[in-house]
């Protein structure tokens, strides 16, 4: 049912506005964007959450060793991984929008952008797992360190490498450094901020004005 509100919205928010033989690519590119924010809604609402004690307590030497914890179940695991893919697209479809002439849509289309962008690091990660266990000296830490999630490197390692996951961050080693992306549900928040101003202001036009639902009666992201 949004999906199709946004269709009729944007066609005449659209007409109201902007140039539209300029911008013929909007009309059926932001029905895309609120599709994929649905997706991304939908999997947060049963993200599960919460620290785990003590999930990692190591003291780290030598050399070219990996700690991988994931204390997280398959089914877990696979929500996670499309989480972070819906804020990639997310992030490419907004990329892609602000390219061209959007008028008011712009403010909101680049906090979507910008905040679908925080997981970029993490996303990265995982997509290039490869080069990050292979190149070990590219991507492992070296020297003493000390991380958030427990573990602690000596003075002598050398391109070591870990991977945690403790119920609310992802602890991962990465471009020779030890990096931290906090992933509870409250970290996407303002992405649909982002949506619902998107939304508020393309059901805004005047040409066959029309009273739709709120945003958040599809959505309501202040209950995640």
């Amino acid at each position: 049912m949004l999906e199709q509100n946004v269709n009729l919205a944007i066609h005449w928010w659209e007409n109201e506005n902007l140039n539209s033989s300029n911008n013929n690519n909007i009309k059926t590119t932001i029905p895309w964007l609120f599709k994929t924010g649905g997706a991304l809604f939908k999997s947060i609402r049963y993200l599960t959450t919460g620290e785990i004690e003590n999930v990692t307590s190591i003291q780290m030497a030598g050399e070219n060793n990996v700690v991988i914890n994931l204390e997280i179940s398959p089914s877990e695991y696979f929500q996670l991984r499309g989480i972070l893919a819906m804020t990639a697209d997310l992030y490419r479809i907004s990329t892609a929008l602000g390219k061209q002439d959007t008028g008011k849509l712009k403010t909101h289309l680049n906090k979507v952008k910008r905040y679908s962008n925080k997981f970029r690091d993490l996303r990265n990660f995982f997509e290039h797992i490869d080069s990050r266990l292979i190149n070990l000296d590219q991507h492992g830490i070296s020297g003493e360190t000390t991380t958030d999630c427990g573990i602690h490197y000596s003075p002598d390692t050398k391109n070591c490498f870990h991977l945690v996951f403790d119920g609310t961050s992802f602890h991962f080693s990465d471009e020779k450094k030890a990096k931290k992306r906090s992933f509870t549900t409250k970290n996407f928040i303002p992405i649909f901020e982002g949506l619902e101003g998107l939304y508020d202001e393309i059901t805004s036009h005047k040409i066959h004005e029309t009273k739709y639902p709120r945003f958040t009666d599809y959505y309501n992201y202040n209950n995640l």
